[in-house]
């Protein structure tokens, strides 16, 4: 028996909707996702074309996305940003223990443990881990927070920016004066490693300056101009983010400082020169150290109850944590911190960047050769592409992380609002049973029957 016309066009319509809802899903992960796969995007581009958008390239990118890109990106920052957050941030001590201890530090320290295992068990003994690539990690774990992606990732996660923008001025202030030092006391020595031993610390002024000059012209000075336009022009200012976009312009930024890290990555050559199993052990240990740096940044901005209690009993509330002074013993309790800071902590602490990574191993290392600095600078270079990546995933589960709990807090108002409304229509019963010469009366305990309730009422 043949199909009806009817029953026909039906099945017709059914595929056309089906497909239809793919369609659907498809458009809607790629505009969710629009940043992950505009670095995929640069990571072509870089690969193809690294001469356009590497260092004295085509673009000029040390100017044109360096220092004119990320201005604009803390320009904007500074047109959005509260006065007020930003003066509280700065007078936050704990934020800034907890941030640059784990980021100059802490990371510092597991970095060098693992670059121990990996001696210890003849990685580069047996050539499969060149020795410029360990020490090249060294100066990863070593170097301050990344400049702008950790401030676009918090935003974007919907975390804290004013923190993470205040963290970003003192670790690159900071850390770019200890990062050498660190360097120096935490390089392996012996074997391969003495060929590799940096020069002397007197090597480092044009290093000193080149930073410095980044960071104010880069970071400090578009700040200002922002929030003195948001001080001037409160309005204009609103009317503007608000009509051309600029908080999405900053994610757009971002992939233009990426494309610019891509370029450099490949137009040195030494990821293609060097053994193939010194990129692959370096990218995917990349990857799993970035994972570990967030959930210890994550476990200390926001430790477990039991473990507060555990550690804060044994020094804050312990008999020498009551001779302290009170600042001392408000930085060194044990306690979580809201989640907006803790996206910030976790952004900020786990990150590191470029702009003091390969000027500092140029300079550490000016008296090698060419190669063998390009091959230093591969961890960094590897470590910041790869962050950026990783951290895109973090901002799409960070802000789930702080949405799920705006949700239930909104479930649980609109729970007591439909409460207070039920009591609400209650009294109005009651003073229309009034109006209408109906009186309740609340019977007394001690005549209601077990079975019944204290606060029956009857109509008499």
């Amino acid at each position: 028996m043949s199909e009806t016309p009817e029953a026909y066009e039906s099945a017709e319509d059914k595929r056309s909707r089906s497909s239809l809802r793919v369609v659907k899903k498809v458009l809607g992960f790629v505009w969710s996702n629009w940043l992950v796969l505009g670095f995929g995007l640069a990571c072509v581009l870089g690969y193809f074309f690294p001469h356009v958008a590497a260092r004295g390239g085509i673009i000029r990118s040390e100017y044109s996305i360096l220092y004119a890109g990320i201005g604009l990106i803390f320009f904007i920052n500074g047109m959005q940003l509260s006065p007020e957050k930003l003066k509280e941030h700065a007078k936050n001590w704990r934020l800034h223990i907890i941030v640059q201890g784990i980021s100059l530090i802490l990371i510092p320290v597991i970095q060098l443990i693992i670059v121990h295992i990996v001696i210890a068990a003849g990685g580069v003994s047996s050539g499969t881990v060149d020795a410029s690539i360990l020490v090249g990690m060294v100066v990863v774990s070593c170097i301050p927070t990344t400049i702008a992606s950790n401030v676009v990732m918090t935003r974007n996660a919907g975390g804290d920016e004013a923190a993470a923008i205040i963290e970003v001025v003192i670790g690159n202030v900071v850390g770019s004066f200890i990062a050498p030092w660190l360097i120096y006391g935490f390089l392996p020595s012996g074997g391969e490693f003495e060929s590799l031993r940096p020069a002397k610390a007197d090597t480092l002024g044009p290093m000193y300056a080149n930073v410095m000059q980044q960071l104010g012209l880069s970071v400090l000075v578009p700040l200002v101009v922002g929030q003195t336009l948001r001080w001037t022009v409160p309005k204009q200012v609103a009317w503007t983010l608000k009509t051309f976009y600029l908080a999405q312009l900053c994610s757009v930024l971002l992939m233009l400082v990426a494309w610019s890290t891509f370029s450099g990555a490949f137009q040195t050559g030494a990821l293609t020169t060097l053994p193939k199993t010194s990129v692959i052990f370096n990218v995917f240990l990349n990857i799993a150290e970035y994972i570990l740096f967030t959930a210890v940044c994550y476990w200390i901005a926001s430790p477990p109850d039991f473990l507060a209690r555990f550690v804060n009993g044994y020094v804050v509330d312990s008999r020498l944590g009551s001779y302290l002074p009170r600042m001392v013993k408000r930085a060194v309790t044990i306690r979580k911190m809201p989640k907006e800071l803790v996206v910030a902590v976790c952004f900020c602490g786990a990150a590191k960047t470029t702009s003091v990574g390969i000027p500092l191993a140029a300079a550490m290392w000016s008296q090698l050769d060419n190669f063998t600095i390009s091959s230093i600078q591969v961890p960094v270079l590897l470590y910041t592409v790869e962050q950026v990546f990783v951290a895109q995933f973090f901002t799409i589960f960070f802000k789930w992380w702080i949405r799920r709990d705006e949700k239930g807090t909104s479930d649980a108002e609109s729970g007591t609002s439909k409460e207070q409304r039920h009591i609400g229509d209650g009294k109005d019963r009651a003073h229309s049973n009034q109006g209408n010469g109906i009186h309740e009366v609340e019977v007394p305990t001690d005549l209601i029957d077990a079975r019944g309730s204290s606060s029956e009422k009857y109509a008499p």
